[in-house]
């Protein structure tokens, strides 16, 4: 858009006598400079306090200041109807090619979520929750680009085989499930399943739920060490909080390093917990390279570097790759904790896939 000013006013402005002036275009200014440059980025996230979500976030951030972007970041706090209500209001202002990288708490709002963001012309990625029966490609494929998660049934399956291996194969152990709604929480019970039936010496002799929550699951070992005593040899946690919390139980009678303990996520706490004795292993997630490619696939969409619907299914369903870590290897991590890579747009562009362990299978997102 341009403004014209007639020349006399031009003239009295420049104070000057010349004959003849012709008309002088001033360029209107953008209201938001993210805008013209290609859109905004937008990050939903589901709670600020975690070390997850905070590392999620760097990496979302990384991106952004390559771009010259500040993301707008909307919390939910696991409640998917929030993040719609704050969807809805980021949309209702307008949104020129915006990019959207979220989890939408629950597998229950994928679907509103994709949808809104659709009938706004926005971008998505989801992460973690997507049910089982619906996908990028089969449901408004030309704005949901990709889902992206960790294997949940290999990080079960990993801690479980590391519990078999240090007890020798034998021995009573109990476990702790995260959100039952959530597929990490189902799927790493469904790994922790697998392995027994190929450590057929662990006896599982009970499952409670601990919501992901570190004090739960300090209650809930503080149970069973009342009813089992020291016939209990290992606690599965299906994160490193809840082992934190099995942990702090077992301090309070002795047996922190006697009873094993397993957690995942591979965070700060865990990796620390792992190195002096505490827990006997994580699992190692990446989620600052988990918040750098979905926000980046997000808006290489937004701005037309990639065509969602051309790209194949492994390409828009896909596991980032992690690893099983143990004392054996816990310096590497905590390397990598504090020495996190800094992501570029322009790096992640390169190969968006470079990260990939696979595409999710048929059946992984199942609640069995």
């Amino acid at each position: 858009m341009k403004s014209h000013l007639k020349c006399g006013a031009i003239a009295r402005w420049l104070l000057t006598s010349a004959a003849v002036c012709a008309s002088v275009a001033i360029p209107a200014a953008h209201t938001n400079a993210g805008e013209a440059k290609g859109g905004k980025l937008i990050v939903g996230i589901d709670e600020t306090a975690s070390e997850y979500w905070s590392e999620y976030l760097q990496g979302v951030k990384d991106i952004g200041e390559s771009l010259g972007k500040d993301p707008t970041v909307l919390t939910s706090n696991y409640q998917g109807d929030q993040l719609l209500a704050q969807l809805g209001a980021t949309y209702s202002a307008g949104c020129n090619q915006c990019a959207l990288a979220t989890d939408p708490s629950s597998n229950a709002f994928v679907k509103a979520v994709v949808n809104r963001s659709a009938k706004s012309k926005v971008h998505v990625v989801t992460i973690w929750n997507r049910p089982e029966d619906i996908h990028p490609w089969d449901t408004d494929s030309k704005y949901w680009v990709a889902h992206t998660s960790f294997d949940g049934v290999m990080s079960g399956y990993y801690q479980v085989m590391a519990l078999c291996k240090a007890l020798n194969g034998k021995g009573k152990i109990a476990a702790i499930e995260g959100v039952p709604s959530t597929p990490p929480a189902y799927q790493r019970i469904a790994g922790l399943k697998k392995g027994l039936k190929e450590c057929p010496g662990l006896e599982l002799v009970d499952t409670q739920v601990g919501d992901w929550q570190e004090t739960k699951a300090q209650n809930i070992t503080r149970t069973w060490l009342a009813r089992y005593g020291d016939q209990l040899q290992g606690v599965f946690a299906s994160n490193d909080a809840m082992g934190r919390g099995a942990v702090a139980a077992l301090k309070e009678k002795g047996l922190n390093g006697k009873v094993l303990v397993t957690g995942s996520d591979g965070s700060n706490i865990g990796l620390e917990m792992v190195k002096n004795g505490d827990m006997l292993a994580t699992v190692w997630n990446d989620p600052v390279l988990q918040g750098a490619v979905s926000m980046s696939l997000a808006y290489a969409a937004a701005v037309g570097d990639i065509d969602a619907e051309k790209l194949s299914h492994a390409q828009r369903d896909f596991y980032l790759k992690q690893d099983v870590v143990t004392k054996d290897n816990v310096d590497k991590y905590l390397d990598l904790k504090k020495n996190a890579p800094k992501y570029t747009y322009d790096e992640i562009k390169k190969d968006f896939w470079k990260d990939s362990a696979g595409q999710i299978p048929e059946g992984a997102n199942e609640n069995k």
